[in-house]
């Protein structure tokens, strides 16, 4: 079981993927904006942050930025996969310089998107 925390500012998107992630063994906490999730990430355990791009205030570039910057705890060190809708290159290097450890566009089948994302999870979760 892991604890993943999922950012995206659309409450269905967030609904939805905690669902499937709770089939397949994990527990996945919602944050809808990405200023608090420093902050989440200093006071609770999680092994990914998955991470909306486009969100109303703080991007999910600056997000990233943030959780790389931070120097206080081991927060920096967390697994974070940019989640979204834009495919365009220049984005996804862009947040890979950033420090991003993974792409995945939207849309993507939830056993693709479990796959790419099993490496940064404990063992034990089994998908039906």
């Amino acid at each position: 079981m892991a604890n993943i925390l999922i950012v995206d500012d659309v409450a269905d998107t967030c609904a939805m993927l905690q669902r499937l992630f709770a089939r397949c063994g994990h527990v996945a906490s919602c944050l809808f904006e990405g200023s608090a999730v420093v902050e989440t990430l200093r006071t609770q355990p999680f092994q990914l942050v998955l991470l909306d791009v486009m969100m109303p205030g703080m991007d999910g570039f600056a997000v990233l930025r943030a959780i790389r910057g931070d120097a206080e705890s081991k927060v920096a060190e967390v697994p974070v996969a940019m989640y979204s809708a834009v495919s365009d290159a220049g984005a996804m290097q862009r947040a890979l310089s950033l420090g991003a450890d993974d792409w995945i566009v939207k849309g993507t089948p939830f056993p693709l998107l479990h796959q790419r994302l099993d490496r940064f999870l404990e063992p034990g979760g089994t998908c039906a």
